[in-house]
């Protein structure tokens, strides 16, 4: 049985910084973390590959969209990812958006062969976007299975629980099939140390787990296209404190009556 597993990466918002008066973005360490959402569906992979015989199960890791490194593909080798596979080629493509993924995802899974389940995050940390899943079963003529939190294969189905209201659900799907999970729905393991050093180091035969392809043998140039255009930020006016009302009941209320006048005013004003 192979898995895949679809990762990638953000930029850590620790060291992102938002001036509203500015209308700008500041980026005062540029430092990339694994997206929340990918990392649970890696922890998924490899906690079906732990309940599996030995050998039995194979973790394949394939990047969200173009990478300037391979460094989210080494973390899952650490992890426990038996391959990971580093599309190369991107350098005349402008904007590679996940539509465009799509193309070169599905003709990996193809070139892989025999894969019987990919995992990704249901929503990206940065945009909160989630079209990549659904768009991907779509190209592979899969079921999908959105928003789990838990994933097991038996009987040649994969099962997920969803979160539901009051409680939550399990659905199936036939394998082979693509499974989108939530955001801290599992807990990231530690990394094994020997593999950490290893892959790092480029040493022994886990460095030859890490393998790259053209990207142009996979898609060719005009699947590469954009379909998302970027028209620029837009930030939210600077918050305005509020003042602290003393008084009777009445008293407060009437400071308040006041208050939204002048704010109605100010609106009329200004149309």
């Amino acid at each position: 049985m192979r898995i895949v597993v679809i990762l990638g990466r953000v930029l850590d918002p620790d060291g992102v910084v938002v001036n509203r008066r500015r209308g700008r973005v500041f980026v005062n360490r540029e430092t990339y973390i694994l997206q929340p959402a990918d990392a649970g569906g890696l922890e998924a992979a490899l906690r079906i590959k732990d309940a599996g015989d030995d050998g039995e199960i194979e973790v394949v890791a394939l990047p969200r969209g173009p990478l300037p490194d391979d460094d989210v593909l080494r973390q899952a080798l650490v992890l426990g990812a038996d391959r990971a596979i580093c599309p190369e080629g991107f350098e005349d493509a402008d904007g590679v958006d996940d539509a465009a993924m799509v193309g070169v995802l599905a003709a990996a899974v193809a070139r892989l062969g025999d894969v019987d389940l990919v995992l990704t995050g249901s929503t990206t940390l940065d945009t909160d976007q989630g079209q990549l899943g659904p768009r991907l079963a779509e190209a592979l003529g899969w079921p999908q299975i959105g928003g789990a939190w838990q994933v097991t294969i038996a009987d040649g189905k994969v099962r997920a629980i969803l979160s539901g209201v009051p409680e939550a659900v399990t659905v199936g799907a036939d394998l082979p099939a693509l499974v989108t999970v939530l955001p801290g729905a599992l807990k990231r393991r530690y990394p094994d140390g020997v593999r950490l050093i290893n892959v790092y180091r480029d040493v022994g035969a886990i460095a030859e787990a890490l393998e790259r392809w053209d990207v142009n043998e996979l898609v060719d140039e005009a699947a590469l296209q954009p379909l998302v255009e970027g028209r620029g930020r837009d930030f939210p006016p600077e918050r305005e404190l509020g003042a602290r009302v003393d008084g009777t009941l009445l008293e407060q209320a009437q400071v308040v009556a006041d208050a939204l006048r002048r704010h109605r005013s100010r609106q009329m004003r200004r149309a």
